[in-house]
């Protein structure tokens, strides 16, 4: 009989455990989700705790298993709320009650409402509190402090969580070349490409607008500019220029990008509206080359002449080519051109498709290029040729070589001898003997 009671005893104990378990403890809403985030959506953390920044306006969701009237939000200083006075250095509070005409307050007590109503939202079980607090900390490096954020639903604790709280910090960091160089031909509409790229970062805890005049640089696209860089993210940008049928020369585009910090997103207080000024952000001069690919650019001081050529080239010995210069600019414009005839002879000159000799005067324009071929034939391998050209233009004369070096001739194949090919003979020499002695030897043993 005693043992049958104690089985009574342990159904009645184990039914009322899962009764227990089943039923709610209070109709309370007990499950709840919390996140911190800036105005769009930026979210921080500091040793896996989520930030917030002193100053800044930030949104405090809390997403609960139901919708209630009232909600109430605590915020202070340490692991427990202040027992004596409650200031703007350690404590806050929030509440939402649906009852009220104007359901989002802020109860703290202090003359600067802490609060964005406006911007507070409850969407089913989604509760948005858009709150801030005074950028009253110290001007050290790195200073933050650990804080906790209670939510209460009447006198019921439903979460608290620790919360970091860190100074407003600004900063920007630049990786950079000191310029960019672009080669564009001349009198031609084209995209061009720069030989290297920049980096931005925000090194700062709030966000940084980078933004950029296109209607200021309307030949110049930079990657990912206009728009927001989160705290901690870093940029990388590439720059192209748009030409504009450019004559031959040099260009220099100095460009700037403007920083700032917006203004959205502080509280108006002493202590942040130093934040709103916009500043500078130094990026690479731009440099561009509009000519012919592999040529020498040079404009003649004082002239507005340029004279573009090639500084070196490799031909073989017998070998003729033809040799272009070009000559662009507004003035008036002799050319002598010559070759040393020793190791490079100068057979024929041509002013675009006429023949003509040296030294030929003609008008330049800006509008377009004065085209100079020069027909060569390497003479003497191993040696360097210098064709010369000496261009005078408004008054002033400049000099310029182009070196050829010479090579050995080209086989009768259009293919230079090989170096090696005697080796070769001999390799097939020393196989044929081989071969010769196996067979020898091989008749020999067959007799015996």
């Amino acid at each position: 009989m005693g043992t049958q009671t104690k089985k009574y005893y342990i159904i009645f104990f184990i039914s009322v455990l899962v009764f227990c378990t089943i039923l709610p403890t209070n109709s309370t809403a007990q499950n709840m989700s919390f996140s911190i985030s800036m105005l769009h959506g930026e979210k921080q953390t500091h040793f896996d705790k989520p930030v917030l920044v002193a100053g800044i306006w930030h949104y405090l969701n809390i997403t609960l298993d139901r919708t209630v009237d009232e909600l109430t939000l605590r915020f202070y200083k340490g692991p427990t709320p202040p027992t004596g006075n409650k200031n703007e250095t350690n404590y806050y509070e929030w509440q939402y009650d649906s009852t009220n005409l104007f359901p989002w307050n802020d109860f703290s007590g202090y003359g600067t409402k802490y609060i964005r109503q406006e911007l507070c939202t409850q969407t089913d079980t989604l509760y948005s509190f858009c709150i801030g607090i005074k950028d009253f900390m110290p001007n050290i490096v790195g200073y933050f402090e650990n804080w906790t954020i209670e939510v209460s639903l009447g006198e019921t604790i439903l979460e608290s969580e620790s919360i970091v709280v860190e100074k407003p910090k600004t900063g920007v960091s630049l990786s950079k070349p000191s310029s960019i160089i672009f080669h564009v031909d001349p009198f031609t509409i084209m995209d061009a490409q720069g030989d290297n790229f920049f980096k931005i970062g925000n090194i700062g805890n709030i966000p940084l607008s980078v933004y950029f005049d296109t209607e200021k640089y309307v030949t110049v696209e930079i990657s990912d500019v206009n728009k927001m860089f989160l705290p901690g993210e870093t940029i990388t940008h590439y720059v192209t220029v748009h030409s504009k049928s450019w004559p031959p020369g040099f260009k220099n585009i100095v460009i700037e990008l403007n920083g700032s910090y917006p203004q959205s997103y502080f509280i108006d207080t002493n202590a942040t509206v130093t934040l709103y000024t916009s500043f500078v952000i130094d990026v690479p001069q731009l440099v561009i080359y509009v000519g012919h690919s592999n040529y020498r650019i040079d404009e003649i001081q004082g002239t507005g002449i340029t004279f573009q050529y090639i500084e070196k080239l490799n031909m073989r010995e017998g070998e003729i080519r033809d040799i272009t210069a070009y000559v662009s600019g507004n003035g008036a414009v002799t050319v002598e051109i010559w070759a040393d005839e020793q190791n490079l002879s100068a057979l024929k000159l041509y002013d675009g498709t006429t023949e003509t000799t040296s030294p030929l005067s003609f008008t330049s324009t800006n509008t377009s290029e004065r085209e100079l071929i020069v027909s060569v034939k390497a003479l003497s391998e191993g040696r360097i040729g210098i064709l010369t050209y000496r261009v005078t233009g408004n008054g002033v004369t400049k000099t310029y070589t182009t070196q050829v070096t010479i090579g050995p001739p080209a086989s009768s194949g259009g293919e230079p001898a090989s170096p090696t090919s005697i080796m070769q003979i001999v390799v097939i020499i020393i196989v044929l003997l081989v071969v010769i002695y196996m067979i020898v030897t091989y008749i020999r043993n067959k007799k015996r």
